[in-house]
């Protein structure tokens, strides 16, 4: 088995290289055949397992290598970095030793499409204010929170339409739609309890006109990974998502913005039923 280990010492505040550093005299002990890639630098197509070291964004970078070219290669995760979203979903309190022995697991990847550009992800995409805080997060602070109560304060809700699998489900203004694989999202919100990642399925959450307060205190309450009980809060499940939006609107996956929406523009989020396999 080849191994190669992408290494995004960035990730963390800058901690994922010092903790590398620390590990890779165990990971000679464990693995016979391996390569490091840093910081995102491009990953060999040969490999039967591509490893993220880092956190959500290093993730969605080889995801999306793996989708574009090495699907035979099974994904594996070090969750380094800040938030590690994705990682909640498995075990990962020695996550080397879950790497070494092997296990493996086929997981649904979601894809979204965007004026015919695709990107695929992992654990979750979001439209609205989720990815106004990933914004916030990539230009100004790395504070998850801080950045979602200064983006609760700066977003202004956009009117949508939204249907799932051919069938209107919402029309009105958008605080944010959370499309999700994975349970998780913004460093432990269990915005999506009832996802899985092998059931050819994604969780959607509708958070329509909350007023600013009222959201600071539902999100909050998520991470109990439970449901948000209210009246502008939906959630359901597909295999296809089509969101049309009235004006311009941010939208990001696992953490990585993608182009902004303009108005009229159209975005899908399929899922991929057991698109990639991980070790876990």
């Amino acid at each position: 088995m080849k191994y190669v280990f992408v290494v995004n010492r960035n990730a963390g505040k800058g901690s994922a290289g010092k903790k590398w550093t620390a590990l890779e005299a165990r990971v000679a002990e464990l693995f016979d055949d391996y390569s490091v890639v840093y910081d995102l630098a491009p990953i060999a197509t040969d490999a039967d397992v591509v490893i993220a070291v880092g956190g959500d964004g290093t993730v969605h970078y080889v995801v999306n290598h793996l989708m574009r070219g090495n699907r035979h290669a099974a994904l594996g995760v070090l969750p380094f970095g800040s938030g590690c979203d994705f990682a909640r979903n498995f075990e990962t309190d020695d996550a080397l030793a879950v790497l070494a022995r092997g296990g493996t697991k086929a997981i649904d990847i979601g894809e979204i499409e965007l004026a015919g550009n695709k990107m695929w992800f992992a654990n979750v995409a979001d439209a609205g204010i989720g990815a106004e805080v990933a914004r916030q997060m990539a230009s100004h602070s790395r504070n998850y929170l801080f950045s979602t109560l200064k983006a609760l304060v700066s977003y202004k809700n956009v009117d949508v339409r939204l249907s799932a699998d051919g069938e209107g489900i919402y029309a009105g203004p958008l605080k944010c739609l959370v499309i999700a694989n994975g349970k998780y999202f913004g460093d432990g919100m269990g915005i999506a309890p009832d996802a899985l990642l092998d059931d050819g399925l994604l969780q959607y959450v509708i958070i329509g006109d909350l007023s600013r307060p009222m959201a600071a205190i539902k999100l909050q309450q998520t991470y109990k990974c439970t449901r948000i009980k209210h009246r502008h809060v939906h959630y359901g499940s597909a295999h296809e998502l089509r969101l049309e939006v009235s004006s311009a609107l941010a939208f990001e996956a696992d953490g990585e913005l993608m182009a902004q929406m303009s108005a009229e523009s159209v975005v899908y989020a399929r899922a991929l039923a057991k698109a990639l396999t991980i070790i876990c």
